[in-house]
């Protein structure tokens, strides 16, 4: 019987194979091997033993079967693996485990699958990355309301808006980069982190397992790999969740129709919107991203509690461990590659960008006021004109020019002045050329997104 969501609905394959019973076992088994290679170079145990262990790991006679059968009799699950594995070791089934504890072996498996994750990661965060590279190139000077409030502001353009948000998914990708060495590191110090069983190659022999498994080794540890490590891979991938939300919410409000200015790519020859009304053309992508975030983000949270253990270490972050790094993981992944494929397919109405800006003039107060400064009028005398005719023009039903000329702005600038002044493609400020340093920035990041 399947509860889970994970394995009907949502998650891509490849991914949640990661974190699937089986390659977690492999990842066991792997640590196992590796241990028993590490001990034999430094004398620990037979050479022998070592060749009979890794052996019987390669040839794939550890079954998931056999391991459940055991545990049904041990109630320890890393127990019913040591003896499967012991069970086809033949000569080094005496060796097996040696010096070591269970979370020596499971905290090691969970750097694995770190590992491999932060591959797919990196490569979700650059997909993302190219969708907005694009948009960015393509609508820096796409000119758009800006809103603040979620009200009328001063004129952007929607590159600008894009770059906003590809400067942010940069950050992330620095982010990961450089958080990959304090999170994907295990250990092989046995119940109370002091290595005692190993002798005096302990720390040698730790080294040398995690540099045959390419992970990082933990500095000083207790029975369990320092969970600090965690929280700080939950809070990145909370943070990411945490952008996907918001850009999923800002694609959902300008697909408004009364706003209309982009939208979410619809099959209009297949695609339902509705059950009960025909006509829905829904933005159900960016709905779902910013669903599966928040659940994303919530499992933060019990990740930090996990933190906390008693002594040397309890068992009370084990179960939820169970959820909080493969569903952060799964779920990070698939929305990642569910924003990157919005915003490639993203419909960009610039026309009705263009509209909404045309046909509301207040949107131009601020130049206004700053033309007027620039004209020699003093600024607080320039903010309360405009404030005033704003509110007069509100009341009215006029606009905002109609209203100035009324308050006597012919005074003070000439008709030509006043027109540029209210022409919005006068004040996109930089924007453009922030769209250029954005993606200049963001071709870097890329170049140098594997230098780990």
């Amino acid at each position: 019987m399947i509860v889970s969501p994970i394995d009907y609905r949502y998650g891509r394959e490849e991914v949640k194979r990661i974190f699937c019973e089986e390659q977690r076992i492999h990842y066991l088994l792997m640590i196992e091997a590796a241990a028993s290679q590490a001990e034999a170079e430094f004398n620990l145990i037979p050479k022998e033993a070592f060749e009979s262990i890794s052996n019987a790991v390669k040839s794939g006679k550890v079954k998931v079967e056999r391991i459940k059968e055991i545990e049904k009799e041990t109630k320890h699950d890393m127990m019913a693996l040591i003896r499967a594995l012991g069970e086809v070791s033949g000569s080094g089934s005496s060796y097996v485990h040696f010096g070591l504890t269970s979370n020596d072996i499971i905290d090691t498996a969970t750097a694995l699958q770190l590992k491999d994750f932060y591959s797919v990661l990196v490569d979700d965060l650059l997909e993302l990355q190219d969708s907005l590279v694009n948009l960015v190139e393509k609508y820096s000077d796409a000119i758009m309301i800006g809103r603040t409030h979620g009200q009328h502001a001063s004129p952007i353009t929607f590159g600008l808006k894009m770059s906003v948000y590809l400067s942010e998914v940069n950050r992330h990708i620095e982010r990961v980069k450089e958080s990959r060495k304090r999170v994907i590191a295990g250990k092989i110090m046995g119940p109370v982190g002091t290595g005692a069983s190993l002798g005096d190659a302990a720390l040698e022999i730790q080294d040398r397992v995690m540099e045959i498994l390419g992970i990082f080794p933990e500095t000083a540890s207790s029975q369990i790999v320092n969970r600090d490590r965690y929280v700080e891979y939950s809070g990145i991938l909370a943070g990411i969740a945490t952008s996907l939300e918001k850009f999923g919410t800002e694609v959902r409000n300008l697909q408004r129709p009364e706003i209309g200015e982009v939208s979410e790519y619809f099959n209009r020859e297949t695609q339902v919107g509705s059950s009960a009304m025909p006509s829905k053309v829904n933005p159900i992508n960016s709905e779902n991203v910013c669903s599966l975030a928040r659940l994303v983000r919530s499992f933060a949270v019990p990740e930090m509690e996990g933190a906390v253990t008693w002594h040397e270490r309890d068992l009370t972050n084990s179960a939820l461990e169970r959820f909080t790094i493969p569903y952060m993981s799964i779920l990070t992944d698939y929305i990642l590659r569910k924003m990157a494929d919005i915003f490639e397919t993203l419909v960009v109405n610039t026309d009705k960008m263009r509209e909404n800006v045309l046909k509301d003039d207040y949107v131009m107060s601020e130049n206004v006021v700053t033309v007027l400064t620039r004209n020699g009028y003093e600024r607080l005398k320039a903010h309360e004109l405009v404030r005033k005719s704003s509110m007069d023009g509100y009341s009215s039903g006029m606009s905002l020019r109609e209203s100035l000329i009324k308050n006597g702005i012919l005074d003070i600038l000439s008709p030509s002045e006043f027109e540029d002044a209210m022409n919005p493609e006068n004040f996109t400020g930089k924007a453009s050329e922030i769209c250029r340093i954005t993606v200049t920035a963001s071709r870097r990041i890329r170049t140098e997104a594997y230098n780990w």
